[in-house]
């Protein structure tokens, strides 16, 4: 039997099988992709009950290089969404690790390390007042833009901020949720997931709009709720999740366009975080592949796609002890 596309796509990964029952996680969106050789899929993973002390587990990452083993990047539990930089040698990620209390009253924080999981420094400051999570760098790698949640006022908006943590901007105000930012290749554009069109209906569309939060444009729509983007690597096509054509949780892509036809690219059978359910997609830096998150089972799973819908679902990795995370597929570092 012939290979297909996925198995020569991922012909240098080690994919590791498990399988045991797992818990219920809610997954964030991807980052941006950048164009260059595809590289490691990280991703979080929390294994509950793992020590004396509560859950273990961190961020992780699937080497590039046939027979390697899996990379533990960090150690705490609460590192979540991790994003690439341009070059692939930085890392962006979420995480309340100060303070074991603050993921559960605000308190999340911007953190920035290098892709080894060395040299890890927090970017935005900590405070009971909000929550930062998902953050996107910039092609420059200069500036990283992100989600922020104030709990007093469960507002929502969008914001960016240098590398070095000076800086901020707040990019979206209004009574609008906005959230789950992530840069275009070529830096000139954000896309983002606002219900500004259908507040109080649970539905949600996906925007564009300037790197100084100006010219606002939908880029997908409808009656369902459609979220998690990412840009394409030459930023032609937008890969996201929805409910669209009824309850399940799917995988999408489109061409940017008003008029461009939206092709499903996942079997989901059922909403998120269900069982059935496939969502936040991560392109590969050569866009010919798209890692999602998903639960095909009662077993949380990364899976590799065709871009083009052809391959059928690779698990990529399947362990139901663990929460999993959204995977962001970075370029080899250069």
């Amino acid at each position: 039997m012939s290979e297909s596309r996925i198995e020569r796509g991922l012909r240098h990964f080690a994919v590791p099988a498990l399988g045991i029952l797992a818990l219920l996680i809610a997954a964030a969106p991807a980052p941006a992709a950048f164009p260059g050789v595809p590289g490691p899929i990280a991703y979080s993973k929390v294994v509950p009950g793992e020590t004396e002390f509560g859950p273990a587990g961190g961020l992780f990452a699937h080497p590039p290089v046939l027979g390697q083993p899996l990379l533990q990047l960090t150690e705490n539990p609460t590192d979540e969404g991790p994003a690439y930089s341009a070059n692939g040698r930085l890392i962006a990620f979420s995480s309340s690790r100060n303070d074991p209390d603050a993921g559960e009253k605000g308190g999340e924080r911007i953190f920035v390390m290098r892709s080894n999981g060395v040299g890890i420094r927090q970017v935005t400051p900590g405070a009971f007042e909000f929550s930062d999570s998902n953050p996107s760098f910039s092609p420059n790698g200069r500036r990283i833009v992100f989600q922020r949640y104030r709990p007093k006022t469960r507002t929502t908006h969008i914001f960016s901020v240098r590398t070095n943590g000076r800086g901020l901007r707040q990019l979206t105000r209004g009574r609008s949720v906005d959230s789950e930012p992530t840069y275009s290749p070529n830096g000139r554009w954000i896309a983002f997931v606002s219900n500004r069109r259908r507040r109080g209906s649970g539905g949600s569309d996906i925007f564009s709009m300037r790197p100084n939060g100006r010219h606002v444009r939908i880029l997908v729509g409808g009656p369902a709720r459609d979220f998690a983007p990412d840009v394409s690597p030459e930023g032609r096509r937008i890969a996201f999740a929805s409910e669209r054509g009824g309850t399940a949780a799917n995988v999408f892509v489109k061409r940017i366009g008003r008029r461009s036809r939206v092709r499903r690219l996942t079997p989901g059978t059922g909403p998120c975080p269900a069982e059935g359910c496939y969502a936040n997609p991560s392109w590969a830096p050569n866009g010919r592949l798209i890692a999602v998150w998903s639960r095909p089972d009662s077993a949380y799973a990364i899976a590799v796609i065709g871009a083009n819908g052809s391959g059928g679902v690779q698990v990529f990795e399947n362990n139901g002890a663990s929460f999993l995370g959204s995977p962001a597929w970075g370029p080899r570092p250069r």
